[in-house]
């Protein structure tokens, strides 16, 4: 029994340990797993295969086209033919009326038809192809748009990790200093209200990092939801936010001449367009004739019983061409072409404003990456100058020719610097994810 339970508590934590074994990220690993687990990019894959399936669909109309029919048919009354009195058979000065067939007739039929000449079915393989494009113009941009929300997420895990570890160091730095001035108060070098104000700095910066932390939690929270990670997995991620300073921003005109080549969703218009394009061809085939072969083989017999082997057989075997000549549908067809020619009217005004918008939101992410950079040189100076404001302070404070209160500030304005300065790079960042996402880039 002891073994049994030893066994059971052994297996317990394996399987626990198995659960709580961390998955750690770096930021392409992170994009690897969105592209694999996402469920609207396995969607978008399966309408790839269905618009493949409709274009097979639509190229079977160019291949023959056989059908086998077999039937029995039982007479209960027998079809007639009437023929004009006065000839044979025929009672005096009446008709005659003359039954024909017998009571059971067996046919059987294998029919082959073939289209010669017809518009309209290829302008339909063309629509089902274009279809085919769109689906995977479909499927790219949802890979690009998961990726920039992975991209995103992954980013909000960095910038919660690094406020963590800001506010953890500012604490810190207060716990020390806390400690400090407890010695310096003792040895009479500083104030009891020295003492207070070091001490209500911690606790000040407690509930901070705490908050902090938890920002950090629900960010990697966040990142497993986008991935499509299940929500016990614990994840850990690798990577900083870093910046070069010899970082080139973008030339506006440049890429926006590469946003109007590449953005998925103007590839997608442009698919829709060529398609609305192509539905007017293919309504407009309706006023034309169509050609086809045919041709039928039957293979029947007629009797009164059912002594099979006694039967005739007969066979008919007929081939030909079939013209059909469009004449007047009651309008049907104008009214389709005008449908047709309006839906791509719509599509072309929706491909002006997407252009437009495309435009303004190119201008507004390269202005968002021009400042954020013009922030980050900024903060990087501001950094730098309040980590020498604080060793001063600090040093003041310890030979006691300084106060707390400088102290504090000082910690203040280099914690607030750092902070302003992963920021900085945080929204550069976000904003190079945007653009990529403009670009159509995986």
């Amino acid at each position: 029994m002891k073994k049994i339970l030893f066994c059971l508590i052994t297996l317990t934590n394996l399987l626990y340990g198995q659960t709580q074994e961390k998955l750690i990220l770096d930021i392409n690993k992170a994009v690897e797993l969105a592209l694999e687990k996402n469920s609207n990019i396995r969607i978008s894959k399966m309408e790839v295969e269905k618009s493949e399936q409709k274009l097979r669909e639509a190229r079977s109309g160019l291949f023959p086209k056989i059908d086998a029919s077999a039937q029995y048919q039982r007479f209960i009354e027998k079809p007639v033919i009437f023929l004009p009195a006065g000839s044979p058979f025929s009672p005096p000065g009446q008709p005659s009326i003359l039954e024909i067939g017998s009571d059971n007739s067996y046919v059987g039929t294998v029919g082959a038809s073939v289209p010669l000449f017809a518009l309209g079915l290829y302008d339909g393989i063309g629509i089902a192809s274009s279809g085919v494009e769109l689906s995977t113009e479909n499927l790219k941009s949802m890979e690009v748009k998961t990726i920039t929300d992975v991209k995103k997420a992954f980013l909000n895990v960095i910038i919660g990790r690094e406020f963590k570890n800001v506010m953890q160091q500012s604490l810190q730095n207060a716990l020390d200093n806390f400690e400090n001035v407890k010695r310096l108060n003792k040895n009479e070098v500083l104030s009891n209200y020295d003492l207070l104000r070091a001490e209500v700095g911690v606790e000040n910066l407690k509930p901070l990092a705490q908050q902090a932390e938890n920002n950090y939690k629900l960010a990697k929270d966040g990142l497993g939801i986008t991935i499509g990670l299940s929500y016990e997995k614990e994840i850990e991620i690798t990577g900083d936010l870093e910046f070069a300073e010899d970082y080139q921003i973008p030339s506006i005109d440049e890429i926006i001449n590469q946003v109007l080549i590449n953005n998925p969703q103007l590839n997608i218009v442009n698919k829709q367009l060529e398609i609305t394009n192509t539905s007017i061809s293919l309504e407009k085939s309706a006023y034309f004739p169509s050609l086809a072969a045919f041709g039928n083989y039957q293979y029947q017999t007629q009797a009164n019983d059912f002594k099979f082997e006694n039967y005739k057989w007969v066979s008919t075997f007929v081939v030909g061409v079939q013209l059909q000549i469009p004449v007047f549908n009651g309008f049907k067809t104008p009214s389709r072409v005008q449908q047709a020619e309006i839906a791509s009217t719509q599509v072309d005004e929706q491909k002006k404003n997407l252009i437009e918008v495309l435009k303004t939101q190119t201008q507004s992410v390269v202005y968002r990456i021009e400042q954020a950079v013009k922030r980050i040189n900024g903060q990087m100076k501001t950094v730098q100058q309040a980590e020498e404001g604080y060793a001063i302070a600090k040093t003041r404070l310890e030979n006691g020719i300084g106060t707390q209160l400088e102290l504090n500030d000082s910690e203040l304005a280099l914690r607030q610097a750092k902070l302003n300065k992963l920021q900085a790079i945080y929204d550069l960042k976000v904003a190079e994810a945007d653009l990529q996402y403009l670009l159509g880039r995986k």
